[in-house]
């Protein structure tokens, strides 16, 4: 069963990971053909910087996720890292719940948005339904929800770090 799940995660990454890298790219690439048409030929192209963005803000959303895989959040922990083992796994458990309610939230009110972009609104210049823009919002908090439990498990012997030796056990 672990396999299986292992391999799902692995997935997902990749997907969201190929998602981050082709928004980033297009994003790269409608800037610069912005600037250069507007200093070159003197003329600014309109979609690119409403395209620019909404690949800005798929980034964001999805990067958030990889950047907590890595471990690249701000964290202050230097006092949580001198906690007794059993300390640390229940402050980091309680930790990750206040985070997952929080991405709980966010995901439970994004669907209204995403409602109210299916059925009303278009983006100014294309006419691009803004339900596809308004999709990072689950999305990258569920993704960010599966990042936050995944590195609360790989962490559970060292949740902020080293921890002082347990009672009864020599120090190495």
């Amino acid at each position: 069963m672990s396999a299986i799940l292992a391999r799902i995660v692995a997935g997902v990454r990749i997907a969201v990971a190929a998602i981050v890298v082709a928004c980033f790219a297009y994003m790269t690439l409608a800037v610069l053909a912005q600037v250069f048409g507007r200093y070159v030929f003197n003329y600014s192209i309109s979609w690119t910087e409403e395209t620019a963005r909404y690949a800005q803000i798929w980034v964001v959303l999805m990067g958030a996720g990889i950047a907590m895989r890595r471990g690249l959040h701000v964290a202050v922990d230097a006092v949580a890292a001198l906690l007794p083992l059993k300390w640390a796994r229940a402050l980091s458990l309680l930790i990750a719940a206040g985070a997952l309610w929080f991405l709980g939230v966010v995901v439970y009110g994004s669907f209204p948005l995403i409602e109210l972009g299916w059925l009303f609104e278009t983006s100014p210049v294309l006419q691009v339904p803004m339900w596809i823009i308004y999709l990072s919002l689950p999305l990258g908090a569920a993704y960010f929800a599966l990042e936050l439990v995944a590195r609360v498990v790989d962490r559970w012997d060292r949740p902020f770090g080293l921890h002082p030796p347990a009672e009864g056990d020599s120090p190495s």
